[in-house]
């Protein structure tokens, strides 16, 4: 399957600066991101969708042989998605993750293509438990059996982009997906919890 990063956001909310950029543990953001699609069994093309708020990020990825990048009109994040698939000519499933999920695993990438392979929907959207999450979320919804708050990751079909697609919803109860990153305190929380992840990686190799 292949991966779509939507990495062309405005990132107002950062107080400047591209979002996908931000450095954190001395990488730019969205390189996690990247790892994690690279190292998942399941996608096998990475796209990026950039627009002219984020050029930069364009300038910095350019150069990657494993990436291809989408120029968008940078119009919102939903309407840029589209904008990418239809300029890609996807009309199969594809996999939208957003590029500020610095703490999202090669993992959590396989379960999720391997729940849209067996769900029979045209679309996925992964949720995480409200309760779960590290810090306030802007958005929570009340459309399951308890709230829960969107993890940034769903699979979408191409060939139905235009119309509502029957959704499967996946709820994964792992507070790192709902670590999205808005503001730059999310950032900052963000460092400890990737930290400490790192740690335990390293002491398990030994």
């Amino acid at each position: 399957m292949e991966a779509l990063v939507m990495a062309g956001g405005k990132g107002t909310r950062m107080g400047g600066g591209e979002k996908p950029l931000m450095p954190l543990l001395g990488r730019p953001m969205i390189s996690y991101v990247l790892d994690a699609l690279s190292g998942s069994q399941w996608i096998n093309k990475i796209y990026v969708a950039v627009s002219p708020d984020v050029f930069r990020t364009a300038e910095y990825l350019k150069n990657d042989s494993e990436l291809t990048l989408v120029m968008t009109p940078g119009s919102g994040y939903v309407e840029d998605m589209v904008y990418a698939i239809k300029a890609l000519r996807f009309y199969k499933p594809v996999l939208i993750i957003s590029a500020d999920l610095p703490l999202v695993t090669s993992d959590v990438i396989d379960r999720v293509v391997d729940a849209y392979e067996k769900c029979g929907r045209e679309a996925l959207s992964v949720r995480v438990d409200a309760g779960l999450a590290p810090w306030p979320p802007d958005i929570i919804l009340n459309d399951t059996e308890r709230p829960t708050i969107p993890a940034g990751i769903n699979v979408v079909h191409g060939a139905y982009i235009d119309r509502a697609q029957h959704e499967y919803i996946m709820v994964i109860n792992d507070a790192a997906l709902a670590a999205n990153v808005n503001y730059r305190k999310d950032l900052m929380s963000c460092g400890p919890l990737l930290a400490n992840r790192q740690g335990k990686s390293e002491h398990e190799k030994k």
